[in-house]
């Protein structure tokens, strides 16, 4: 084996590990936070912790192909893990232009998903409220003209205009524009890794194939 071979197959194997490793993590954050947010599946808040299960679950098998392609040397694994890599890579950047393109958008229709929740189920919003430390879709004005709030507006009791949390609108807000630009950026980053270890891959592969017809002369 060549020292350019060796260094290649290691790379590949140890890049992999860690995409293995990452497919973990994403599968048990994904599992952990389905399982905080299963009281608020009628507000629909599930996607993220569905998606990052999927998304663990995917990167996790597709990580196996490529070490076991790597350190064993086998060619069809290898192709299947770049075919696989380059769709993944394709669909990041796909997710990073949705997620830069469509933000604002998204963002501007927050307040009235809330309004519609909060006048949909108020006992939901409720939990809404306690998990994410927020008061109302607009604040405690949502709740004018009572003189008290509920218990799930505040911090402490009792409840009241001056001691309650911000409105959920600003909450969400901020948090899905912190965490989708945050996810884009990763996204596009690993889609470029992603890049490096297809071409790393086809490169062993072919070169495994080449060696393997060698082999036969």
């Amino acid at each position: 084996m060549g020292c350019g071979e060796f260094l290649v197959k290691y790379i590949l194997f140890f890049a992999n590990l860690f995409f293995a490793l990452a497919g973990l993590t994403l599968l048990g954050l994904g599992i952990a936070a389905q399982v905080k947010a299963v009281d608020l599946t009628e507000l629909g808040l599930t996607l993220a912790p569905v998606s990052s299960i999927v998304l663990g679950s995917l990167v996790f098998f597709v990580a196996f192909f490529g070490c076991c392609g790597a350190i064993r040397e086998n060619n069809c694994m290898l192709v299947t893990y770049s075919i696989f890599m380059l769709i993944l890579m394709i669909l990041k950047i796909t997710l990073a232009t949705l997620i830069f393109v469509n933000l604002d958008g998204v963002l501007n229709q927050i307040p009235q998903f809330l309004k519609d929740s909060f006048n949909k189920d108020p006992q939901a919003f409720h939990d809404l409220e306690s998990s994410l430390k927020c008061c109302g879709p607009a604040g405690y004005i949502s709740y004018m003209p009572a003189a008290f709030l509920p218990d799930s507006c505040c911090a402490s009791t009792p409840c009241v205009p001056i001691n309650a949390y911000s409105g959920c609108d600003i909450v969400i807000k901020d948090f899905l524009n912190t965490f989708s630009l945050v996810i884009g950026s990763i996204a596009i980053a690993i889609a470029a890794v992603e890049l490096v270890a297809v071409i790393f891959g086809l490169c062993l592969a072919s070169h495994i194939r080449n060696k393997a017809r060698r082999g036969t002369y």
